[in-house]
């Protein structure tokens, strides 16, 4: 009952998402026996009152939408805010801040693991931010394990598309954040390319903030010279770019598999099996969706070489892959809903696709976590 009540507190929308409701279907069931019965002023006035309950009902998610979105964007200011005040004007009190931030950085590195990975880049793509499906806790145990001198967000970091139907925002994801604000606090440098999930960053684009730049695209030059045209690629995407509404049912579909991860994990889990996404592997077995990800990558192939790039470095359909079948060095970082993966660039210039949740459980036994790929072919 407590649980009941407490979708009915102060802002929850749940009475007005109910009060509007009714109002539809009362109207609805108004106009049909208005229309049946021949009395066409009673059927128009149920009409437009009909009408006007769905606006209702649909402003309500979009006043919803607002203000959750509003409150992720003014969350991350306040942090990115706070995180670098050292740059803002001088004075005693910004000087102790100043420390104060020097001191959290400082327990932050005390406090790594001893077998950090040093890296010269990280790249990160699809954390899903807002989401159940999120695996906020591996990505932080992963950010943990490495240290990269710069680090790619490459896209829907934070999933605005979800949380414009229901806010979701456990202690986890707060921490992913914390710990990205701790990595510029650190001197590290991040750039944030924007995707059609957190599609508000766009509003940003050109925006320095301290070490976080955000961008529509980057280009990351290698150890060896080559230029990486880094992007999101959902701009590449033709369901995304043309369909927009197919996109947004496709995501639902998509929560609904990745559902099932979360339930069919818990039960691995409970026989001491390793992590298993069925919703990956039941994509990789629909044909359509094998063969939209090769034209995904070819596509996006073409636009290094648009760019003068000799790769390119995205995220977007989940599916981590690395290699050179279009004359191009193509690599997708993958996501943090289902593979939990991300790729590293050694200080050797080698590439590596992280599989955290296979790569994690031998890590701690002392064995290799990854497979190097080779040298692109020139």
């Amino acid at each position: 009952m407590r649980a009941l009540l407490s979708r009915f507190r102060p802002g929850s929308h749940t009475l007005e998402h109910l009060s509007a409701g009714v109002l539809i279907l009362l109207a609805g069931l108004q106009f049909g026996v208005a229309a049946s019965d021949g009395r066409h002023r009673g059927a128009q006035f149920a009409l437009l009152v009909f009408a006007v309950a769905v606006y209702w009902h649909r402003s309500i998610f979009r006043r919803r939408a607002n203000r959750d979105v509003t409150k992720a964007v003014a969350g991350l200011a306040e942090a990115a805010a706070m995180a670098f005040l050292r740059d803002g004007p001088s004075g005693d009190r910004s000087a102790q801040r100043q420390e104060q931030c020097q001191e959290r950085c400082q327990d932050r590195d005390a406090a790594l693991p001893p077998d950090v990975v040093k890296v010269r880049s990280l790249f990160i793509s699809d954390v899903h931010l807002g989401t159940r499906g999120c695996q906020a806790e591996r990505l932080i145990d992963f950010l943990h394990h490495h240290d990269a001198d710069t680090v790619y967000l490459v896209g829907d970091i934070v999933d605005g598309w979800y949380l414009r139907s229901s806010w979701y925002w456990p202690g986890t994801h707060n921490a992913v954040v914390q710990e990205l604000v701790d990595l510029a606090r650190g001197g590290k440098r991040l750039v944030y390319v924007a995707g059609n999930h957190d599609e508000f960053v766009r509003d940003y684009v050109g925006s320095t903030f301290g070490n976080v730049e955000v961008v529509e695209h980057a280009i990351h030059r290698s150890v060896d010279g080559r230029d990486y045209l880094v992007v999101h690629g959902d701009h590449f995407d033709l369901v995304v770019r043309h369909a927009r509404w197919l996109a947004l049912l496709g995501d639902v579909g998509y929560r609904t598999a990745l559902a099932s991860n979360v339930w069919l994990n818990w039960i691995r889990n409970r026989f001491g099996l390793a992590y298993w996404s069925f919703s990956s592997w039941a994509k990789l077995r629909v044909k359509n969706a094998v063969n939209h990800i090769g034209r995904f990558e070819e596509v996006l192939a073409s636009e290094a070489r648009r760019h003068d790039a000799q790769g390119v470095i995205c995220g977007h359909i989940h599916h981590a892959a690395m290699h050179d079948e279009f004359g191009i060095r193509y690599i997708n970082t993958g996501d943090w809903v289902e593979s939990c993966t991300g790729v590293v660039e050694h200080h050797d210039g080698r590439f590596e696709i992280i599989r955290w949740a296979e790569a994690r459980p031998r890590q701690m036994s002392g064995a290799s976590s990854v497979v190097p790929f080779a040298r692109a072919v020139a």
